[in-house]
Order: C-alpha cells, then structure tokens, then sequence
C-alpha cells in the first residue's frame, strides 16, 4: 500500500493514520469477515513494527487501540485481546523504561484484565504488589524519569484515593494500604542517599506523605510536618519557575 513509504518518512502524522483506517473500515464493509480479520491482523503487525522503529509514538499507540478494538469486535468475530496486550506493554517496557505510551496503555488495561482474570481479592493484591516491585526496579535505575512515576502514582493513587474509578484491590483493608504506603515512602527516601537533586522524588513524598494520615484516618505528625518543610523547599530550589505551583502545594499542605 503506498502509504506505507509515506509513514515510514512521517510515522506521526495523523492524516495518514487516518487514511489507513478509513481504509480498513472499507475492508469490513465490502470484503468477507475472515478476509477482513486478516487484514485487520496485518495491520496489528505493521503498527508493532512501526513501534519497534519508535517506540513512543503517541500517534501509532492511539492507532494501535483503535485496531485491537476493532479486532476484538463483534464486526470480525473478535474476542479480547487484553492479556496479549498487556504482554506487549511488558515487552515494550522491558526494552525501554522511558516508554510514556507503554506505561499510560498498561494503566488503562488493567481493571478490564483483572475483571476478565476473574481475580479475587489475594490475586488482587498479588498483582498490585507486582506491579509495584516492577515499578519500584525501574526507579531504582531512573528516578529522573516522569514516565515512571507516572505509572508509580497512578499505582499509589489507584490504593489510596476514594475517586470513583475501578480499583485494583478494592477491599484492600485500610491497615495493609498504610502499611504499603509507608513502604513506598520509605524506598522513596532511600533514593535520596543517591538522587538528591531529582525533583520528582520530592514531589512524589510530598504527595504520599500527605496521604498516610488521610489513609490512617489521622492529622500529620509533627515528624511528617517537618518532612513536607523540607521537601518543599528542595522542590522550590529544583523548579522555581512553578512557584505558583508550590505556593498552592504549601497551602494544600497547611504549610503557608
């Protein structure tokens, strides 16, 4: 198909994205089912090699959605894809820790994989403790990098807020989600003895220290208070040019 020299040169231009899938729609309205679950299949594969050229293009990670959804369709057949996908966020994450994509495509999977796993409560929380220790590796070896706290928040949020959104382990009792947070916030500090001067650990204590006495049903302590004074005024020297922003955070904090 010509446009494929076309994304090669231009992987990240909507337009031919687009096209393609216009064209692909043409396939289940005019072809037979299975010639067009095949084509559809192909163009799974060809999304999977433009990934490996470049692995955080946004515009062929949307695309990659659109067409597993479309395969997993009624329209051709289709049954889920989910645990193959999350295989695939794995792999692309194991080759690249800085994959935004990959780890923004895990978050969203996962309610849909643990519902269709069929998980109780233990496999529930088996799985967020692995997911956590995976996390908690690659941090280990990057703490400079915001797609992996993006990944440990949306993780120490999914545990610890009341927002309406589909938990992971939704009877977690609230004793084992303090004592998971305190974990956290302590492997946290202990980057500090090598990364000192990484903003987004900082940022990371601010926001978990403030959730411990929510999650323990408490005030913070005088040891946490000095803690978030601290923190704060590292993350002020870090990033000055959001001192609207920690001006809020110190309020937020009760620290103004």
């Amino acid at each position: 198909m010509f446009t494929i020299p076309l994304l090669l040169e231009f992987p990240k231009s909507y337009w031919i994205w687009k096209y393609r899938s216009w064209l692909l729609q043409q396939a289940i309205d005019l072809l037979p089912r299975p010639v067009a679950r095949r084509i559809w299949e192909e163009e799974l594969g060809l999304v999977s090699k433009m990934l490996t050229k470049d692995r955080r293009n946004f515009h062929a990670w949307g695309y990659r959605r659109k067409v597993v959804a479309t395969l997993e369709s009624a329209a051709l057949d289709g049954s889920s894809l989910v645990e193959y996908e999350f295989e695939y966020t794995t792999k692309m994450i194991n080759v690249d820790l800085s994959n935004f994509s990959a780890w923004h495509s895990r978050s969203n999977l996962i309610p849909r994989l643990l519902e269709e796993r069929g998980a109780d409560d233990g496999a529930r929380q088996k799985f967020l403790e692995d997911e956590l220790d995976l996390v908690r590796e690659a941090l280990n070896v990057g703490p400079e990098d915001q797609s992996l706290w993006f990944y440990h928040h949306f993780l120490v949020q999914n545990m610890t807020e009341s927002d309406g959104r589909s938990k992971i382990a939704p009877n977690l009792p609230q004793e084992q989600k303090a004592a998971y947070l305190k974990r956290e916030i302590e492997d946290i500090k202990d980057l500090l003895e090598d990364y000192d001067d990484i903003m987004w650990i900082y940022k990371a204590l601010l926001d978990y220290t403030r959730a411990l006495p929510r999650v323990e049903g408490r005030a913070l302590n005088d040891e946490e208070t000095d803690d978030l004074k601290t923190w704060m005024a590292k993350v002020r020297q870090l990033d000055p040019m959001r001192n609207g922003r920690w001006n809020d955070l110190e309020k937020e904090c009760g620290l103004a």
